[in-house]
């Protein structure tokens, strides 16, 4: 990736993500397909947030522990849009008048249509903002990571699964000069800089399209203090170049059935809290983030009114019922009920177990009580942004949670941590490919049959040349599994055939 194009993407932090994440995978993990239904008093579980009981009895869904759904802060949709184009949360980046020389080293991407003014000059993923002394800057948004591609049509609020973080941070940003302080732009700059410099040896990728969301929020919250947000040049606890956790950025249009953000399920209550924190780059007190919370009201119903796109191509509508009735049997219990009337769902926002989903234990052993970044769960609930949502790591049990299904035949690659090629692949965990790579990054090129990418095999990533490694998905490193979520392997090959065309309904 080249220089400016890395420290732009630095700021695609997972709290502007608010929607949820998926389950990790190591020995396995989905964050599109994992498990799910309602805990009773007894352990059982019923089928659907509404006490139905499920079409078929047993299922992974017995296990699951329901997350209640929070009551949000009301919040205006229209406002939302504006301020997450418009608003300067993130607070450094490039000074406008250096924007131009930026763009031709990141390319020029794709603008928004309806943005005004210097917003109408750049592309989807930046806003142009003023600062106190007049001048300029231009500062990443919430799309540089949840604005994807399908079928070659840009999707704001579909994860970027061609996002490219397989350079390190600190060698981008190390050889850059600093601006002359002149402006709070090029100051702004200079801390930009800084703080990719920060980021940069825990947040490194070993494959293009798996995201540092999750590092990137263990990072930034290691340098501050919780009570005053003050940036400390030194960590408060220790990382690790070895324990870099990789993400799949989950779509929005899920957020408005999601208790919990996070593949873990770890943000509850209120989220505005983990999503300013996320985006919080270079902002440094509760002067400068309260005002930010402030607006994330809004920003949060925007996200929570999205809708998933309608699937683009054929639909073989006798074949999908057919998968309807299988999808009952052995997945709704996890991942709920759908239908053309909306009231009509259900979701059982179920946090299931390790052992039972049996995917990729790193991301929640790491977060948990016990775990290398189990600071995070203190640090946040006595921060500030503790006042507005709560971290929960393993209560009552570490695990992952299991998501809506809504649109997710445009949501490769599966698991959360993007390990999966195909929805087919992830109904049978028997094909699954141990190391793999797609081929090629074209948004166009859709396999309908098995509802994912083409791909093909690899070499182990340490044995291919260098210029090839972030291409190569290798499911042997670490956090990087691809298995678990082995409910769909009893299904036969009609089977699976008439699940994934009732997916496409969906």
């Amino acid at each position: 990736m080249r220089p400016l194009a890395v420290l732009a993407a630095l700021t695609l932090l997972a709290a502007c993500s608010s929607a949820p994440g998926a389950a990790a995978d190591g020995p396995g993990g989905s964050s599109d397909t994992g498990a799910g239904g309602e805990a009773t008093g007894d352990g059982a579980t019923t089928g659907d947030s509404e006490g139905e009981p499920s079409a078929c009895e047993g299922g992974p869904w017995q296990f699951g522990r329901p997350i209640a759904m929070p009551e949000l802060p009301a919040g205006d949709p229209a406002a939302g849009y504006a301020a997450l184009l418009g608003e300067d949360y993130v607070s450094c980046g490039i000074p406008w008048e250096l924007f131009g020389i930026a763009e031709g080293v990141l390319g020029v991407e794709e603008p928004l249509p309806g943005r005004t003014g210097k917003n109408a000059e750049v592309g989807h993923s930046w806003n142009v903002v003023s600062r106190a002394d007049g001048s300029e800057l231009v500062v990443s948004n919430c799309l540089q990571c949840h604005a994807g591609y399908f079928n070659g049509e840009l999707i704001v609020g579909l994860g970027k699964a061609s996002a490219d973080f397989t350079t390190s941070l600190a060698d981008v940003a190390g050889p850059l000069p600093n601006l002359p302080e002149t402006s709070e732009a090029n100051a702004a700059f200079n801390k930009f800089k800084a703080r990719a410099a920060a980021l940069g040896p825990y947040s490194t990728m070993k494959t293009i399209g798996a995201n540092p969301a999750v590092m990137f929020a263990i990072i930034l919250l290691s340098h501050r203090d919780p009570v005053t947000l003050a940036w400390q040049d030194e960590p408060l606890f220790e990382l690790s170049t070895d324990l870099v956790i990789p993400a799949d950025p989950p779509p929005w249009w899920r957020v408005a059935k999601k208790a919990s953000h996070f593949a873990n399920g770890m943000s509850r209550g209120d989220h505005r809290g983990t999503m300013v924190l996320a985006s919080s780059l270079c902002t440094d007190s509760v002067e400068e983030a309260a005002p930010v919370v402030d607006y994330f009201d809004d920003i949060q119903a925007y996200l929570a009114s999205i809708e998933a796109p309608k699937y683009p191509f054929a639909i073989d509508e006798a074949l999908a019922a057919d998968g309807a009735e299988i999808f009952e049997c052995t997945c709704a219990g996890c991942h709920g009920t759908y239908s053309a009337d909306a009231a009509a769902e259900t979701f059982p926002n179920l946090l299931i177990p390790l052992d039972v989903i049996g995917t990729d234990p790193s991301f929640a052993t790491l977060a948990a009580a016990g775990g290398f970044y189990h600071q995070l769960r203190d640090w946040f609930n006595g921060s500030f942004y503790g006042m507005f949502s709560e971290v929960v790591t393993d209560d009552p049990t570490p695990g992952y949670t299991a998501p809506p299904l809504d649109g997710v035949w445009a949501t490769a690659p599966y698991f959360h941590n993007g390990s999966v090629p195909s929805i087919a692949l992830v109904l049978d965990s028997t094909a699954r490919p141990g190391i793999w790579r797609r081929l090629d990054l074209d948004s166009t090129h859709f396999d309908e049959a098995a509802l994912g990418w083409p791909w093909e095999p690899a070499p182990a990533w340490d044995d291919a040349p260098a210029s090839e490694r972030k291409y190569i998905y290798d499911t042997t490193s670490f956090a990087y599994g691809n298995g678990g979520h082995t409910f769909g392997d009893h299904l036969d090959d009609g089977e699976r055939k008439a699940v994934l065309e009732y997916l496409k309904t969906l």
